[in-house]
C-alpha cells in the first residue's frame, strides 16, 4: 500500500482561429505547396497520394480528421520555431473485439525517401511488485466477471423471473417479523449458491446462519457463525464492525444512491445486507494470487420459485478475516477491512444499476442489463466517489496525490478507495504490465471481447481502466455545474442516474452515453467525437497550453501530477508507476530529413499515440495513415486522426 509522503470543421472552413486549407476552399490562407513527390518505400511501398488538407494549428489547438482521404494523407504546416504535435490514430468502431492493423508514415517535405525507424518509447524497468494485498485486490475483478457471467447463464437455464416491488414470494430471511429491519444480535439465515471453482447453481444452495453485528440506518452487517470458532483476535471487534457499518451508511449508501438510484427494497425490510461469510473465503484456496473479495448476484433479485438459491432481497457476500487459513487463503484483518468498504461501493452500484433497469424499470434481467465496459466503469466510479466523500473532498478540484493524502486518515481512505482505480487506468495507458505493449492504450479491447463482455485475465484490468477513466472524464465534462450536489464541485450525479437506468428504453453502452448527454446535458454528440476528446484528454490534461479545448482536460484529477507522485512514492517500483506517466507515445524527431514509418495495431474505440517533436525550425510534414499494404484503413475501422499541437 502507499505510505504517506475542437473537433475540426470540414476542409475549407475556419473556426476559432483554426484554418483548414483545402483545394478550392474558401479560406484566405495561402494555398499549400505542391504535394511532395511520391515516396515508394515503407508502409507497403505505397506512393503518397495527393494531399488536400493542411493543418496550421496554434499551440493548444487540436483538430480531428475523419474523411478517409484526409486520414490517408494530410499536411502539418511548418514554421521558423519548434512545433510539437501529438497525433492519435483512432478506430472509432463501436464493434467489440475488433482490431485493425495499420502503418503511419511521417516525412518532412524535403526529405529523401529513406525510411528510418522511430525512437522507441522510453521505458523504465519494472523492478518490483505491488504489495501482495494490492495485487490481490486489483486482480479479483477478473474473477468477478466469470462469476457474474455464470450466474446469468444459470438464471437463463432455469428461466428465472425477477421479483417486482410488492410481489416477493417466500419469507426471505426467516425472521419472526420479516418486514422489519433486524436488530443487533439477531440470527438470520441466508442461501449461498456458489461453490468451488466459482460454480453457481440455483438448486441445492448452502444454508448459512449469521449474527447481526451492525444494524444501521441503511446497511445490516451479518457475520457467518462459522467464524465464531476463531480466536477473537482473528475477527472484527464490535468497534470495527461499527466503523465499517458507519462508513457504509454515511459514505457508500448516500453516494451510490445519489449517482445510481434508490434500491427497490424487494424484501420490504428497509435495509441492505452485507453478509460476511466463510463461503466466500472458501472460494479462494490457500496460496491463490487472486482473492475473491465479494460479490452481488442477480439471482437474489429473482423469485425463489424459479431459483431456489435466491434470497429475494438486496444482499452482498463478503470475504471475512481468516489469517490462519481455516477456510481458504489467508485474509488479514486489515485487508478484510479495506475490502468491506470498497467492495460494497462497487457491488452496490451493480445492484442499483440492475434494479433501475429490471426491478423498478420493468426490464428483462438478461437483455436489458448494461454492457460490461460501461457497467464496470460506473461501478469503479462508485469506489472513487465514496472515497471523495469519506475524505471530505469533491469533484473538479484537480486533485493530485499530495492533496488527497494530507493525513494518516486520508491516506487510509486513499488506499481503500482510489489507488486500485489508478492502477487500472495506468495499465490501460501503459498498454501492459510489466512489459508495456508498444501500441499503448490501443492494445486494450476497451469495449470487451467479441461478445462485448469483460475480456478477462490481466487484460481485464486495462479494460476496466478505460471504463473508469471514461466515466470520470464524462462526469467532469458534462455533469451539471453548481452547488447542492452529492459532492462539492458539481451535480454530475444527474447524468449518472440516467446512465444507470438507460432511460425509458433501457439504452445500453455507446447509445446510452449519447442519449444521456442529450437528455441531461442538452449536448448532441456522437461517439466518434466523444472518443476523440476523451483520448486527447489522456495526453493533454494539465500539459497542453492554456488555449487548449477545456474538454480535453480532466477536472477532478491532475493526471500528470498524480502519476508523477505515484512514481516517486513507495509504489514507484511497481507497474504501472515505474515512470512519470504511464502513457508514452512513440516519438518521431522532426527535422528537415525526417522520414519515418511505424506499423501499429488499434482496437475498437481506442487510439495509437505518436509524438512529433522538433528542436528548431519545423519543416512542413506530410503524415500518412494506411494499412500495412499501403491502402486506406478499412471502412469498418471508422478511422480518424486527432492532432494536438503542444508547442
Amino acid at each position: 500500500m502507499l505510505k504517506l509522503r475542437g473537433r475540426a470543421p470540414r476542409p475549407g472552413v475556419a473556426i476559432s482561429g483554426l484554418a483548414l486549407a483545402a483545394c478550392g476552399g474558401g479560406t484566405t490562407d495561402p494555398p499549400p505547396p505542391p504535394p511532395p513527390p511520391p515516396l515508394a518505400t515503407g508502409c507497403g511501398g505505397a506512393a503518397t497520394p495527393s494531399v488536400s488538407v493542411t493543418l496550421d494549428l496554434a499551440p493548444g489547438q487540436h483538430a480531428t480528421l475523419d474523411n478517409p482521404g484526409d486520414v490517408r494523407a494530410f499536411r502539418l504546416a511548418g514554421g521558423d520555431s519548434p512545433r510539437d504535435y501529438q497525433v492519435i490514430v483512432q478506430s472509432a468502431s463501436e464493434a467489440p473485439g475488433q482490431r485493425v492493423d495499420g502503418c503511419i508514415r511521417v516525412r518532412a517535405e524535403r526529405a529523401s525517401g529513406n525510411v528510418t525507424p522511430p525512437r522507441a518509447p522510453r521505458l523504465a524497468p519494472a523492478s518490483g511488485d505491488l504489495s501482495r494485498d494490492l495485487r490481490r485486490r486489483a486482480s479479483w475483478f477478473a474473477r468477478e466477471r466469470i462469476l457474474r457471467e455464470r450466474d446469468l447463464q444459470e438464471l437463463a437455464a432455469v428461466g428465472a423471473q425477477p421479483v417486482r416491488p410488492g410481489t416477493r414470494g417466500l419469507d426471505p430471511l426467516k425472521l419472526a417479523d420479516a418486514l422489519q429491519p433486524p436488530g443487533l444480535g439477531d440470527t438470520l439465515s441466508f442461501r449461498v449458491g456458489v461453490g468451488a471453482d466459482l460454480v453457481v447453481n440455483c438448486r441445492n444452495p448452502t444454508m448459512v446462519t449469521g449474527e447481526v453485528r451492525y444494524a444501521g440506518e441503511h446497511f445490516t452487517i451479518v457475520e457467518d457463525l462459522q467464524f465464531h470458532d476463531q480466536p477473537d483476535s482473528d475477527r472484527f471487534s464490535p468497534d470495527e464492525f461499527e466503523a465499517i457499518g458507519r462508513q457504509l451508511d454515511d459514505v457508500v449508501y448516500p453516494m451510490d444512491v445519489a449517482y445510481f438510484g434508490e434500491p427497490a427494497d424487494i424484501d420490504d425490510n428497509g435495509t441492505v445486507f452485507a453478509l460476511i461469510t466463510a463461503e466466500v473465503n472458501k472460494l479462494t484456496p490457500a496460496g491463490e494470487a487472486s482473492v475473491v473479495a465479494g460479490f452481488f448476484l442477480a439471482r437474489d433479485l429473482t423469485a425463489r420459485s424459479s431459483c431456489e438459491a435466491s434470497n429475494e432481497g438486496e444482499i452482498f457476500y463478503l470475504v471475512g478475516p481468516d489469517p490462519d487459513e481455516d477456510f481458504g487463503a489467508d485474509i488479514s484483518l486489515s485487508f478484510a477491512n479495506a475490502l468491506a468498504r470498497s467492495t460494497v461501493a462497487h457491488e452496490f452500484a451493480h445492484l442499483l444499476n440492475t434494479q433501475q433497469r429490471v426491478t423498478l424499470g420493468g426490464g428483462n434481467i438478461f437483455g436489458d442489463r448494461e454492457v460490461a465496459w460501461l457497467d464496470e466503469g460506473m461501478a469503479h466510479l462508485a469506489e472513487e466517489i465514496a472515497g471523495l466523500r469519506a475524505a471530505g473532498l469533491g469533484t473538479r478540484a484537480n486533485l493530485d496525490l499530495d492533496m488527497i493524502t494530507t493525513s494518516e486518515e486520508q491516506l487510509a481512505i486513499y488506499n481503500h478507495y482510489h489507488v486500485v482505480n489508478q492502477i487500472r487506468l495506468g495499465r490501460f495507458l501503459r498498454g501492459g504490465c510489466p512489459t508495456p505493449d508498444p501500441n499503448g492504450p490501443a492494445a486494450t479491447r476497451v469495449l470487451g471481447d467479441a461478445a462485448g463482455e469483460d475480456p478477462g485475465g490481466v487484460e481485464s484490468l486495462a479494460f476496466r481502466g478505460f471504463g473508469y477513466g471514461f466515466a470520470r472524464w464524462l462526469g467532469d465534462q458534462f455533469g451539471a455545474s453548481g452547488s447542492g450536489g452529492a459532492l462539492p464541485g458539481g451535480r454530475e450525479e444527474e447524468l449518472f442516474r440516467y446512465l444507470a437506468s438507460g432511460g425509458p428504453a433501457h439504452f445500453k453502452g455507446i447509445t446510452n452515453v449519447e442519449r444521456a448527454l442529450q437528455a441531461v446535458a442538452g449536448v448532441e454528440m456522437e461517439w466518434d467525437e466523444l472518443l476523440s476528446l476523451y483520448l486527447t484528454s489522456l495526453i493533454a490534461d494539465d500539459r497542453a497550453p492554456a488555449a487548449a479545448d477545456p474538454r480535453t482536460q480532466w477536472r477532478t484529477w491532475n493526471l500528470p501530477a498524480l502519476y508523477r507522485q505515484l512514481s516517486e512514492s513507495n509504489l514507484g517500483d511497481s507497474c504501472p508507476f515505474t515512470r512519470d506517466f504511464p502513457l508514452t507515445p512513440s516519438r518521431v524527431n522532426v527535422h528537415v530529413s525526417t522520414s519515418s514509418s511505424t506499423e501499429f495495431t488499434v482496437n475498437s474505440s481506442t487510439g495509437r499515440y505518436f509524438s512529433l517533436v522538433s528542436s528548431g525550425a519545423t519543416p512542413g510534414l506530410v503524415v500518412e495513415v494506411m494499412d500495412p499494404a499501403g491502402a486506406n484503413l478499412p471502412g469498418r475501422a471508422r478511422a480518424q486522426v486527432t492532432v494536438l499541437r503542444t508547442r
